[in-house]
């Protein structure tokens, strides 16, 4: 911090505003002696004032120089402020423009809260943004893309996209701690990682691993989800610290599997996926009350209320420790605890994925999960933490 304010007291600006400084202060103790300090009247402030009207030039009258000294000071002061004032105006252009150019770039650190980040790119990263537009998760917060595309790409990408001021870029390798961290990724609400275009499928999967062990060593609690192009690293993606992994084409060849079977799976796929209008499939976290019912009575109260068909229960993902998995009435496994203890290790064994109970049994009490799945009716998705 330090260095850098150093640095800026070197730049020309900073010696610019110094001279400007200088030569207020300088008028307006010269005028005030001058032209003020016998009447007694007006103070320094009005000296100060007289200083920066004559400095701009704009020259109101209210205060004039009655003695030759003070229109000496007059003269030299206006003649100053011509070539002072014009400069500082174009210095402060120049640095506007100059930091426009550094955010079209992507050389700019990206400074935003609870924002997306997709690291690499390929064509599915335009249907990603156009996906997260479309379900409303873009409609408060931003998204910063960080590659090595070209001006030109990444101009036609913001104009295809139509996103506006919440498309930012940071340009360079993901796989780099130097450029990732320009995207504020402890900050993200969720990390993206895909493929990289034009490599080999290995290559882009080893890009992937790279990617996915910086950005985990930067936000080692945000959740992300990657892409890998061959099935076979799905694993060492996982253990890059990746949450959740998806290959390109494979729920594909599901779907075209489940059309053979009956060309309605795919219809009812595309009303729940908003693919051809407005997404039916809802997400929505339980309110206080909602915990204390069995699904049963949730399902016909939430039918009832706006007809939305409820389909699965959700636990959220938390962070686990030992004692979730440590019985503390078995004796073993309080030795074991207390061994932990004692060593000094820590206790924390990392973050649980969620977890989804589809179509669950009538009896099943909801106390112990956080959220619900499901298709929204004719009259809309119900409220978020509504009771029913």
């Amino acid at each position: 911090m330090l260095s850098r304010l150093l640095t800026w007291f070197k730049s020309p600006l900073a010696k610019l505003l110094a001279i400007t400084s200088l030569l207020l202060v300088g008028s307006s103790v010269g005028f005030y002696y001058l032209e003020l300090v016998q009447d007694g009247e007006t103070g320094f402030l009005g000296a100060l004032w007289w200083a920066v009207v004559t400095l701009t030039t704009v020259g109101y009258g209210d205060l004039v120089p009655h003695s030759a000294w003070g229109r000496v000071l007059g003269v030299v002061v206006m003649i100053s402020g011509i070539g002072l004032v014009s400069t500082l105006t174009g210095n402060l252009a120049s640095l506007l423009v100059e930091r426009q150019a550094q955010k079209r770039k992507g050389l700019l650190t990206v400074k935003l809260s609870g924002h997306i980040v997709i690291l690499g790119w390929n064509p599915y990263g335009a249907d990603l943004i156009k996906t997260l537009l479309r379900t409303g998760v873009l409609r408060e917060t931003h998204v910063v893309l960080v590659n090595d595309l070209g001006q030109e790409l990444r101009d036609e990408l913001a104009y295809r996209l139509d996103v506006g001021e919440k498309l930012h870029f940071v340009r360079g390798n993901p796989t780099q701690e130097n450029v990732v961290h320009k995207a504020s990724p402890a900050q993200a609400r969720v990390v993206y990682i895909l493929s990289q275009s034009g490599l080999d499928a290995n290559d882009a999967d080893q890009q992937s691993i790279y990617t996915a062990l910086t950005i985990r060593s930067l936000a080692p609690k945000v959740p992300i989800y990657g892409q890998v192009s061959m099935a076979e690293n799905k694993e060492h993606l996982i253990r890059a610290g990746v949450n959740e992994t998806l290959v390109p084409g494979e729920m594909v060849s599901h779907i075209l599997g489940l059309m053979g079977a009956n060309p309605s799976y795919w219809s009812f796929f595309k009303s729940m996926l908003g693919l051809n209008g407005q997404a039916r499939l809802d997400f929505r976290p339980l309110s206080h009350e909602e915990r204390r019912l069995d699904w049963k009575t949730f399902a016909e109260r939430m039918r009832q209320r706006d007809g939305s068909l409820p389909m699965a229960l959700c636990q959220l993902s938390r962070e686990l420790s030992l004692d979730d998995l440590l019985d503390e009435s078995a004796a073993l496994d309080q030795f074991i605890k207390e061994l932990f203890e004692l060593s000094g290790q820590k206790t924390d064994l990392g973050r649980q994925g969620p977890s989804v109970q589809v179509n669950p049994a009538d009896d099943l009490s909801l106390d112990g999960y956080d959220a619900v799945l499901f298709l929204t009716g004719e009259g809309g998705a119900a409220k978020a933490g509504g009771v029913l």
